[in-house]
C-alpha cells in the first residue's frame, strides 16, 4: 500500500503530461500539417520541456498511434449513438437510412478532419498503425451502424447483400467521404463543383442503387 502511495502521484503526473501533449498535437494539427509540427512546438504549447516529451515518445511519429488510440474513444461513442437521433420506427425506407449514414459521416469527418487526415496520410505512407484491437472493434461498430440499413432491405423484400457487396458499400462510402471532406481542395474531389447537401444527396442515391442490385454470386 505504501508503494502505491509513492508511485500513484508520479503516474498521475505522467498521464497528465501525456494528455497535454496529445491535446497540443491535436490543436496544432488544426493549424498545420503533421510534417510541419516539431517536438519543440509541442513543448512550447504544453509548457513542458522537449526532454520530457522525448522520455515518453522516442520521436514525433510515436505520438500518432497513441493519439489515434485516444481518438478511438470519440469514434466509439459516435458509433454507439449513431442512430439515437433517427426515428427508425417512422423512417423505415432504405433511402432515408442511407442518407442518415452518409450525412453523419460527413458531419463527423468535418468535425475531426485534422486528425483523420493525418492518420489517413500516415497509413498511406508508412502502413497500418498496428492497432489490432481497434481494427476488430471498428468492424463491430460498423456492423452496428449498418444493421438498420440491412433491416430496411429486408422490409422492402430486397435480396440480402453478400459479404463482398457490404464491404464494397462501406469502401464506396468511406472513400467518397474521405476525398470530399479530407482532401476536397485536391483533385479529383476539387473537380466536383457541388455543395455539401448535393454531395450527400448524390452519394446517397449512388449507394442506394448499388445496395439494391441484389446479392452477388460469391
Amino acid at each position: 500500500m505504501t508503494q502505491d502511495l509513492i508511485h500513484t502521484p508520479r503516474q498521475t503526473r505522467s498521464q497528465d503530461t501525456q494528455e497535454r501533449v496529445l491535446q497540443a498535437l491535436e490543436e496544432l494539427l488544426s493549424e498545420r500539417f503533421f510534417e510541419q509540427i516539431t517536438i519543440r512546438d509541442l513543448a512550447a504549447r504544453t509548457g513542458v520541456s522537449s526532454g520530457t516529451i522525448y522520455r515518453r515518445f522516442k520521436d514525433k511519429d510515436a505520438l500518432l498511434p497513441v493519439l489515434y488510440e485516444r481518438f478511438d474513444h470519440s469514434i466509439s461513442e459516435w458509433a454507439e449513438e449513431f442512430w439515437d437521433d433517427f426515428d427508425l420506427d417512422t423512417e423505415r425506407g432504405l433511402g432515408p437510412r442511407i442518407r442518415h449514414l452518409v450525412d453523419k459521416h460527413v458531419v463527423f469527418y468535418m468535425a475531426h478532419a485534422p486528425i483523420l487526415r493525418t492518420v489517413y496520410l500516415y497509413m498511406r505512407l508508412h502502413g497500418e498503425l498496428s492497432l489490432e484491437d481497434i481494427d476488430r472493434k471498428r468492424q463491430s461498430l460498423y456492423g452496428h451502424m449498418l444493421q438498420p440499413v440491412l433491416a430496411a432491405l429486408a422490409t422492402e423484400k430486397q435480396a440480402e447483400p453478400g459479404a463482398d457487396q457490404v464491404k464494397l458499400f462501406l469502401l464506396l462510402l468511406l472513400s467518397s467521404v474521405n476525398e470530399r471532406v479530407l482532401f476536397g481542395d485536391l483533385k479529383p474531389a476539387r473537380a466536383l463543383q457541388m455543395d455539401d447537401e448535393t454531395f450527400v444527396t448524390e452519394l446517397t442515391a449512388a449507394l442506394e442503387a448499388y445496395l439494391s442490385t441484389g446479392q452477388r454470386e460469391e
